[in-house]
């Protein structure tokens, strides 16, 4: 599981380990502290699984070959791959500095794809899973999400295209298309901002009625284990109606540009606290 110092990865690490649904985890994520207080919380769960921690940075180039390296030494083998980790911006692109928006192509977009072929062999030996978190963002191109968006429509790309290659060699690939979930994530891009600055107001966390409870999001998660899914949508109240507004600005751009400019109320001056670099 990448990401899984926090947010959803945390969640979905807890619920596996209440279920009983695995004997060993490879946690990865940047901060070891939460990693081992993590590993430590499912130590305690019944069934007692092995825990490996592997505090690293997926953003580095040789990240990746690490966790394989590690996970595959420990256990000899993986049976499921969660890529779940992610990272968001506080400004919009214009804003954003050079390697910022660098770090967030490798996280979002190259480090899932890096570490699930460095995998591959033993995910399809085992018969597999590689489960892909995405976003339901993909749906509309959001102005102010416009790298953070593009990664994951290229994840979303890129997950189908491995399960129609694997899927005769018994591996299972599933993709989750989440709406907003109630976790740090926000809090995580908010401290990329400058001092003194804020982050664009269009990319805080919506109101309470769009966001999904991170607990639900994770159960349905868990779920695929038993019950895969080409594509899993959470909430699907918020996802479905993204995709039909994803549709018709498709087909009206004009349209689009006036709705998603005038509804998610981009203007860029006020965003200004980051220059590029």
């Amino acid at each position: 599981m990448t990401g899984a110092s926090a947010g959803l990865g945390a969640a979905i690490v807890r619920e596996i380990a209440r279920r009983g649904r695995a004997s060993s985890f490879v946690l990865v994520a940047r901060r070891k502290d939460r990693l081992d207080e993590l590993a430590d919380e499912v130590r305690q769960t019944e069934r007692a699984p092995e825990v490996l921690t592997i505090a690293v940075d997926l953003a580095d180039p040789d990240g990746c070959r690490r966790v394989a390296d590690e996970a595959l030494a420990r256990f000899g083998g993986i049976d499921v791959l969660m890529n779940n980790a992610g990272l968001g911006l506080p400004t919009l692109f214009a804003d954003a500095p050079v390697q910022d928006l660098d770090r967030q192509i490798a996280v979002n977009f190259r480090a899932p794809i890096i570490l699930t072929r460095f995998l591959a062999g033993s995910l399809r030996e085992r018969r597999g899973m590689v489960v892909n978190i995405g976003s339901a963002i993909t749906c509309v191109a959001n102005s102010a999400l416009g790298v953070y968006g593009a990664t994951k429509a290229g994840l979303a790309y890129w997950n189908d295209a491995i399960r129609r290659e694997l899927s005769n060699e018994g591996l299972t690939v599933c993709l989750v298309e989440p709406g907003p979930i109630r976790t740090e994530f926000t809090e995580a891009f908010q401290k990329l901002a400058t001092d003194g600055a804020r982050a664009h107001p269009v990319v805080e966390t919506p109101s309470e009625w769009m966001t999904a409870d991170v607990q639900e999001v994770a159960r349905r998660v868990v779920d695929l284990l038993d019950r895969p899914k080409r594509r899993l949508s959470v909430l699907r109240r918020m996802v479905w109606p993204f995709r039909a507004v994803g549709a018709l600005v498709w087909a009206f751009p004009a349209l689009g540009d006036w709705f998603v400019t005038r509804v998610f109320q981009v203007d860029q001056a006020s965003g200004r606290g980051r220059k590029a670099e």
